[in-house]
């Protein structure tokens, strides 16, 4: 398991929460509006320093008292499964929360890290309709379904993510919605820069209703 970057304070990454975001190398998906192609390409990933865990665990000791928790995010961070669960093992030992940023794509491990309370908060990514996530990745689709059932039925703090990308449109947007109708909804309009592909700026963010109870505009 590689770490590909390291922000030491963020105020809005975990809801009201001090934290600090360790972002993974490497994704098992392919959105062409990412933004963190670094962390993402291969060939990328080649030119992006690894910075060693003992850094990361060397600030943690240093700011007990003045963060409350660690946003471990990527990339995709599940595709490291056991390292994964040995990293976030080693930082609930210093007692700090953690808070997990996921596509969705392994839902066993998912279940593992709540079943061990090894993991505070979790955001998850909608990407499209299930009839269009081979788009994106070769990940089964039913792996995606399973996750928003294994996190809807935690008893977790926890999130749904949508980015508003040139691909979707409203009417699947709407669909997404229904997916995970019920839960907090954090929507934003994608970042058209350092992309995986190249995109226009033209979206459905401008149309959604920031009045709208069925979902939050970032």
């Amino acid at each position: 398991m590689e770490i590909g970057g390291f922000q030491k304070f963020s105020v809005i990454d975990y809801p009201k929460k001090i934290s600090c975001i360790v972002f993974l190398k490497g994704c098992n998906f392919r959105c062409g509006y990412c933004y963190n192609k670094q962390l993402v390409l291969p060939e990328e990933i080649e030119k992006q320093p690894t910075i060693p865990e003992k850094e990361i665990f060397e600030f943690l000791d240093k700011r007990k008292k003045m963060i409350d928790g660690v946003v471990v995010t990527g990339g995709e961070p599940t595709i490291h499964n056991q390292e994964l669960v040995d990293f976030i093992k080693k930082i609930k030992e210093k007692d700090y929360l953690v808070k997990l940023d996921t596509n969705g794509s392994n839902p066993e491990l998912i279940k593992n890290l709540i079943n061990k309370k090894l993991i505070d908060y979790v955001a998850m990514d909608i990407k499209q309709t299930f009839e269009k996530y081979s788009c994106f990745t070769k990940v089964p689709v039913e792996n995606i379904q399973e996750s928003i059932e294994i996190i809807k039925s935690s008893n977790l703090s926890r999130e749904f993510r949508i980015t508003t990308h040139p691909e979707l449109t409203k009417e699947e947007f709407d669909v997404l919605l229904n997916y995970v109708d019920g839960e907090k909804i954090f929507v934003q309009d994608f970042v058209n820069k350092n992309t995986l592909k190249e995109l226009n700026n033209k979206t459905i963010y401008s149309l959604l209703d920031a009045e709208n109870k069925e979902y939050i505009l970032r």
